[in-house]
């Protein structure tokens, strides 16, 4: 029988293996042969010493600590969870860097957006310091869980030597990871300002691909001048920037509309929308051209006026019959799907429309009025409008796979404004999108007037602003058909170490590990930390429902309605292989079953090789033992 390990996705050997499949002759004895594959690269090989290199102290660790599988697992906490039977939403505590891992098996491919709005190395931000040997185990101490008291990791000051570097060692590895989840036509946002804006879009054009850069949204930040200006360049900044990647070369339906422009909300006769007014768009006294002086449809410019687009243009959408007149003005009809005629103004400010995309004291206002108290401890938060925005433009129009579902991930979630907005966006427009935040459980400060209104982390305050933005949009939409099925809710993980002792070895104590070889589960894990765990190793969506059925006085769980069942009790005996096969004509699962034991829960080692054996013989291959 064979046993699982207790790695996650295993991204170095996934690449590897694509490497395979592309360039099999490259591979001796399981090895790349480097010289094989420059002869076949040819031309695509630079080879002189001097080229255009991105590089500094620590990146190639950052690069292999990218590629290390994680030996710990995401622990469910039901209590501090909402509509936990039925939300598909999630909220994992924990090092980012080790749920990304964690997540690579499960979501591979499969999330549509990702907007992040990380550390921007001011020099006071939370730095994570990871520790190259073992990350999980320094998250564990960093956060209390193995030890008396939790440490914050510090800041970030210039004076340290590696300012840069230290930021670019944290940011380096967590992309790569976030690239792999990316589905084809996916796309990524990250809010960064002036700090470290530059190595930002270094890192992500080597990560994502210079051909994959976007184009970057610089946002109003604030509209009130402040007392205090900055003492490097004697600038006050009232602007931040959104860099946006796509994950590969598809053309993505993605539209930052021009200012004063209108959404999609316009239908015609045939179904079409309008988007945007063509009619005296340059100021009086301008008129210079009198090629641009012509009638659209019979409607001259005004006065001194001209047209801003010229008659050759004009005819070709009059021909297309994209030319209206509304109001004695010539409107020009935008399809949410002809590339050509967006429009693109990527300076999203009040000036240009009010209210539009909101500042940072809005954001501020609206977690201080969620929480009902101003003693949140941020300064700084992401508006909705913002976040709404970014979603409302992604549109899911893969050409790919069209029924998957819309899943959007932030792994720097902090207050949760993503997931605030994520909610407020679908009961909006009726959509469907889900989201996962991930959030290092840091601890606010003992002094602050947030750990005092029991806020003692900023999981705290993210879960918390979750459960009343969910319930005030209910209400806000009650009068909406189908409100009452809008998704508000979140399952809760808390990244751990492992629930099998045998994947947490300890190599200083050779008797704890020979006898954990014996009763080989981590004392006070219960059955459902354990599926999970190996729900996650299998890859398998992690809010699929869970059912528990009694074959042979045995529990057995049905996972994902019968893909995978799993039977955890002590004393199986040959009477369990008759009890599944009944249990799988009633569930009747659409792939073909895996099956997972406790490897130390049969009768013997005989009714062990037996049931493998029978199991096999009904058809079901893959019969592991934990």
């Amino acid at each position: 029988m064979e046993k699982m390990d207790g790695y996650s996705f295993n991204v170095l050997e996934d690449n590897l293996n694509k490497m395979k499949r592309l360039f099999p002759e490259v591979f001796t004895e399981g090895k790349i042969d480097f010289d094989k594959l420059q002869e076949i690269l040819g031309e695509y090989i630079e080879d002189r010493e001097e080229k255009y290199n991105f590089t500094w102290n620590g990146k190639s660790k950052a690069i292999r600590l990218a590629q290390t599988p994680s030996t710990g697992t995401l622990r469910p906490v039901k209590d501090e969870s909402k509509d936990w039977d039925t939300t598909q939403n999630l909220y994992i505590e924990g090092d980012n860097l080790e749920v990304l891992k964690l997540l690579q098996k499960t979501y591979h491919g499969r999330i549509k957006m990702i907007y992040i709005d990380p550390p921007y190395n001011t020099g006071k931000d939370f730095v994570y310091k990871d520790d190259y040997k073992d990350n999980l185990k320094n998250y564990l101490k960093i956060t209390g869980q193995t030890d008396d008291e939790g440490k914050k990791v510090g800041t970030n000051s210039e004076v340290s030597g590696r300012y840069h570097t230290d930021w670019l060692n944290m940011m380096y590895p967590r992309l790569r990871l976030a690239r792999n989840l990316l589905c084809d036509d996916g796309v990524i946002f990250i809010s960064i300002d002036d700090n470290e804006a530059h190595n930002l879009r270094k890192i992500c054009d080597e990560i994502f691909g210079e051909d994959n850069f976007v184009g970057t949204v610089t946002w109003e930040k604030r509209t009130k001048a402040q007392n205090t200006v900055d003492a490097k360049n004697m600038f006050q900044s009232k602007t931040e920037y959104i860099f946006l990647y796509k994950k590969n070369t598809y053309k993505i339906r993605f539209n930052l509309e021009s200012s004063g422009s209108k959404e999609y909300n316009e239908v015609d006769d045939k179904g079409e929308f309008r988007f945007k007014v063509v009619e005296e768009m340059s100021a009086i006294g301008m008129r210079g051209r009198e090629t641009m002086v012509y009638p659209i449809l019979g409607v001259m410019p005004g006065k001194d006026k001209q047209w801003k687009i010229g008659l050759e243009t004009i005819n070709s959408f009059i021909d297309r019959d994209d030319i209206l007149i509304i109001d004695g003005r010539p409107t020009l009809k935008i399809r949410p799907t002809d590339e050509d005629s967006k429009s693109y103004f990527p300076f999203w400010s009040h000036f240009f429309e009010k209210d539009a995309y909101g500042t940072a004291e809005v954001g501020k206002s609206e977690l201080t009025n969620i929480l009902n108290t101003p003693h949140h401890n941020f300064e700084t938060v992401k508006p909705t409008k913002l976040i709404k925005k970014l979603a409302f433009h992604v549109q899911d129009m893969s050409t790919i796979n069209t029924n998957r579902p819309f899943i959007i991930l932030d792994f720097f979630a902090g207050s949760s404004t993503t997931a605030h907005a994520v909610m407020q966006l679908n009961a909006e427009d009726g959509g469907n999108r889900k989201f996962i935040m991930v959030q290092l459980p840091e601890k606010t400060d003992e002094k602050s007037e947030a750990y005092k209104a029991g806020y003692k982390t900023i999981t705290k305050i993210g879960k918390e602003r979750i459960r009343k933005a969910g319930e005030k949009i209910k209400e806000d939409f009650k009068d909406n058909d189908g409100i009452e099925d809008l998704d508000v809710g979140f399952k809760t993980f808390r990244l751990d170490s492992s629930n099998i002792k045998e994947w947490n070895p300890n190599f200083d104590n050779l008797v704890i590990t020979l006898e954990d070889m014996v009763d080989n589960f981590v004392p006070e894990r219960s059955e459902e930390d354990l599926l999970y765990e190996i729900m996650i190793k299998y890859g398998i969506d992690i809010t699929v429902p869970i059912e528990e059925h009694i074959v042979d006085n045995k529990k057995i769980y049905s996972i994902g309605m019968g893909i995978l069942l799993v039977c955890l009790s002590n004393e199986i005996g040959l009477d369990i292989v008759s009890g599944i096969k009944e249990l799988l004509e009633i569930v009747n699962p659409e792939k073909k079953p895996r099956v997972v034991f406790k490897d130390n829960g049969f009768e013997d080692d005989a009714t062990k090789t037996n049931v493998l054996l029978m199991l096999k013989k009904h058809g079901i291959e893959e019969v592991v033992s934990i």
